[in-house]
């Protein structure tokens, strides 16, 4: 038996494949529309001037506030950032040409110290004392 029904009933995902292209479509008509008037242009710079007018303006109240109460801005912070991984960088330098000094020298390495002798154990538990037992806290 030959499946006809399906062929003419319409698909519901289709419809709705279509329902989101069409209205796709429509939307991006009508923003290329309105956002593409000088108007809205303008008034989008006018925003944006104004916005870093304003993020200008507290950096700044920011900035003196910082050196009022002494406390270091983030321009500082990445100053002390990169002097701190100079030093790093220079240290690292000093290490590698002192482990390379004695094989250059000619000089042998020196020896390890050895690790210090551990006292004797002289006090001995109670018991063995020969303590009852009993504490005498």
């Amino acid at each position: 038996m030959p499946n006809t029904a399906n062929a003419e009933t319409p698909d519901p995902l289709d419809m709705w494949r279509q329902y989101i292209t069409d209205s796709e479509r429509q939307w991006n008509g009508f923003f290329k529309d309105v956002l593409g008037t000088d108007t809205v242009a303008n008034g989008m710079n006018a925003w944006v001037e104004a916005s870093l007018t304003v993020q200008r303006m507290v950096a700044d109240q920011l900035e003196r506030l910082y050196t009022t109460f002494n406390i270091p801005t983030h321009a500082d912070l990445v100053s002390l950032g990169e002097r701190m991984k100079s030093v790093e960088e220079s240290l690292a330098r000093m290490e590698t040409m002192m482990a390379a000094a004695p094989r250059r020298s000619g000089a042998a390495p020196k020896a390890k110290t050895p690790k210090r002798a551990r006292p004797p154990r002289t006090k001995r538990p109670l018991v063995a004392a020969g303590v009852n037992g009993s504490s005498g806290s």
